[in-house]
């Protein structure tokens, strides 16, 4: 049964607080901003898109929904939204609300990190037009050092960022990538060493004789630290996710990735640097797993407490309210409308309760795209220029 710890759980989840000339495209006409998890993969394919753009970008943890995170979007005002990821990195709950502020909304994904960065590629290049120079960067798509190292080379060279993993088919990368005979560099850590010798081998196999550089990075202390330190901050989220949830896989994983992270600490303490940021990365990868498992457990049984998601509803649209507010929009017709919400459901008349929630939506609908000058203006105001 749910009682108070769950609704306080499902409270805490919700307010966590080719070979062609390069340029530059702008994003702002219609306005457009970018939504990504903090995924490594992700974050970095979506800061190199926002160079090129110029679009704004939004982050949110991977895997929970945060509506304080729909509001900061909201401030922008935008037209639309593009969603890098999948669902379960960036739930299902922010297209509901954009959708609901009536922005469109546009989700790049694929089933892995590898296909999403094919998508995102693919997408980019069509939306906006870019054009990139005949380069490609690979990169183990679970190396972030590494990672972070591809975008500043692929911003300097307006290369293409390849995520591959030891499963990787070269050859079909090259051609939904429409690449023959690209220039290449291939940039790992050691704990990525097995899956860059076989992308070289491939290669090789692929090309003959190639344009094709390495670059390769060691572990520094402060980047092996950065690791556990990541790793940590995810590991506290999934450890209250799993207070209300009866999942043994995920409870499993769950202590593997602690005594992992354990193990990292010590490697660092030892001065093992490589070693501790490949069993801090190791963890993540398993508190990831966690938290995905974790939050579709909850959400299923969410939907069987009709008073709890009525509350969860309408707490995620007294966030919107309150950022419109303050923007100094006039929402008194919305906050009566709101109080009418919380009586229904008070008294248990939950018929009542959800028709009053869709007029609110439509409410608030109808005031956000009514004052969206005054929105973007409080919170993005144009910059003046000197006479």
């Amino acid at each position: 049964m749910m009682g108070k710890k769950s609704l306080a759980l499902a409270f805490s989840i919700l307010i966590l607080a080719m070979p062609l000339t390069f340029s530059r495209v702008s994003a702002t006409s219609p306005s457009v901003v970018i939504l990504v998890s903090d995924n490594e993969a992700d974050c970095t394919l979506t800061e190199y898109l926002s160079n090129l753009t110029g679009a704004p970008v939004v982050k949110t943890p991977w895997g929970v929904y945060d509506p304080n995170i729909t509001t900061k979007i909201a401030s922008y005002a935008p037209d639309e939204v593009i969603i890098i990821g999948g669902p379960a990195a960036v739930p299902e709950e922010y297209v509901e609300d954009l959708q609901n502020l009536s922005i469109a909304v546009e989700r790049w994904w694929g089933k892995n990190r590898y296909e999403t960065d094919l998508a995102v590629l693919r997408n980019a290049t069509e939306k906006f037009n870019l054009q990139f120079q005949n380069r490609l960067i690979f990169v183990a798509g679970n190396d972030t050092m590494a990672i972070r190292h591809a975008l500043k080379l692929a911003i300097k060279e307006k290369a293409m960022i390849v995520f591959v993993n030891r499963t990787a088919n070269v050859s079909k990368l090259m051609m939904k990538l429409k690449i023959k005979t690209p220039k290449m560099v291939l940039i790992g850590t050691p704990i990525a060493n097995r899956t860059i010798e076989k992308i070289r081998r491939q290669l090789r196999e692929h090309l003959g004789e190639f344009n094709c550089s390495e670059i390769k990075l060691n572990i520094t202390a402060e980047i092996a630290l950065q690791a556990i330190n990541a790793t940590e901050e995810r590991l506290k989220l999934a450890e209250s996710m799993l207070e209300n949830v009866t999942f043994p896989a995920a409870e499993r994983k769950f202590e593997l990735a602690k005594k992992q992270l354990e193990e990292a600490k010590k490697a660092y303490e030892d001065g093992k640097y490589g070693e501790a940021y490949g069993l801090a990365i190791a963890a993540r990868a398993k508190v990831d797993f966690v938290i995905k498992f974790a939050d579709m457990d909850f959400k299923k049984r969410l939907h069987t407490h009709m008073n709890l998601m009525l509350n969860r509803n309408l707490f995620r649209l007294k966030i919107q309210v309150k950022f419109m507010k303050n923007a100094g929009i006039d929402v008194r017709e919305i906050e009566k409308l709101i109080e009418a919400v919380k009586a229904a459901i008070k008294n248990g008349d939950y018929d009542t309760a959800n028709e009053l929630m869709a007029q609110l939506r439509e409410l608030i609908k109808e005031k956000y795209r009514a004052d969206k000058s005054i929105i973007k203006e409080k919170h993005h105001p144009a910059k003046k220029h000197r006479p």
